[in-house]
């Protein structure tokens, strides 16, 4: 049988990744909790396995664990709820300040978006001149202006959205109590499946113990410098003064898990909250300045080289994987990004034919 022309299987690798793009992005509402729930079983198998140890029933173990983290979590919400609270009920004078701020600078010096506005009214007034739309004299001329914001819209799209993380949170929950039960009994079916050949079987080990091991650091480090940096910028907004410090420390140990964009988003949010709080430009480059050290000592430099050394990724390829993730997911797809690619690049560096997109996520040698 003849060998298929180049192009052929080109074509045939394009719509196959184009097909799982769709599929990714159509699906995500059921990918997304099996993503999140391998995440965790990675991270609390671990302490599982510890526990049983000492001759508790290994489904016993996997209750405490997570009943544990569920504490650890609930525990939190807790002690923050009164300056998340405060954040909430301060949002409309912040909002207000704002736009007061706005419309005081452009009313001291109009900038190019009011000039582009006004050009924009006068095309719109020629416009209805050549077409002889003018009032005639003695009418006026009614507009129906929609307003800008609709908050029933907002508050009801908000509690749908509140209503869908509460399921999702439930499947995850169950999906890592039965992940944890089973322990190794999927990795030991899948082996078999993969059929009686010795050298599959043992690739497909091999494959899987290198996803174990680099998933794991990846956690590893993700937890300690979440921690390191959530703590050390809590303190430092706490010593300056800024309201809800320990709210601005948690959003950075969780933004710290996005390698470069999550500094930037920490960052710009605490610059703005200073600036609603003090009012006072010294305070807010003060504030901005000691913040984008403690976040840039870690988005750009620690976390970037400690995920390129455990997960052997090249910061383009980590960069790439943030944009793609991102774009596909959302929010969501940029704290999984790196996580998915790491699993993506050890198939690939135990795949023959994967191999060069393997070394093309690798590190620079």
């Amino acid at each position: 049988m003849p060998e298929r022309p180049r192009v052929e299987t080109l074509c045939l690798i394009f719509l196959c990744v184009a097909g799982s793009v769709f599929l990714l992005r159509y699906a995500q509402a059921v990918i997304l909790p099996v993503v999140l729930s391998l995440l965790f079983f990675y991270a609390l198998d671990p302490i599982v396995c510890w526990v049983s140890r000492f001759g508790i029933p290994r489904i016993l173990s996997c209750v405490l664990i997570l009943a544990a983290l569920l504490g650890i979590v609930a525990s939190g919400i807790f002690f923050l709820r009164d300056q998340a609270r405060e954040m909430v009920e301060r949002l409309p004078e912040a909002l207000s300040k704002a736009r007061a701020a706005i419309e005081s600078h452009q009313a001291e010096s109009p900038g190019a978006v009011a000039k582009v506005q006004e050009a924009a009214g006068e095309l719109e007034k020629t416009a209805a001149e050549v077409a002889g739309s003018q009032p005639k004299a003695g009418v006026t001329r009614v507009q129906i202006e929609e307003p800008i914001l609709k908050m029933g819209d907002y508050v009801w799209s908000g509690s749908l959205s509140v209503i869908w993380l509460i399921g999702q949170a439930i499947t995850v929950f169950f999906l890592v109590l039965f992940l944890l039960a089973a322990g190794d009994h999927y990795k030991r079916k899948l082996i078999q499946v993969v059929g009686p050949r010795l050298s599959r079987q043992r690739l497909t080990l091999e494959i899987l113990n290198d996803i174990d091991h680099q998933i794991g650091r990846f956690l590893l480090v993700q937890v300690v410098t979440g921690i390191v940096i959530g703590a050390t910028l809590g303190v430092c907004l706490w010593l300056l003064g800024l309201r809800q410090p320990a709210v601005w420390g948690v959003s950075a140990a969780v933004l710290n898990s996005i390698p470069y964009f999550g500094a930037i988003i920490i960052t710009c949010a605490v610059a703005l909250a200073a600036f609603l709080q003090f009012g006072s430009l010294g305070m807010v480059a003060l504030v901005t300045v000691v913040t984008f050290l403690v976040t840039t000592l870690d988005g750009f430099f620690l976390t970037p080289l400690l995920t390129s050394k455990f997960s052997k990724m090249n910061n383009v390829a980590v960069f790439l994987s943030l944009l793609f993730w991102g774009w596909l997911w959302g929010p969501m797809g940029m704290l999984l990004a790196v996580p998915l690619m790491v699993v993506i690049k050890s198939i690939c560096d135990h795949i023959e034919s994967l191999k060069p997109i393997g070394y093309l996520l690798g590190e620079d040698k």
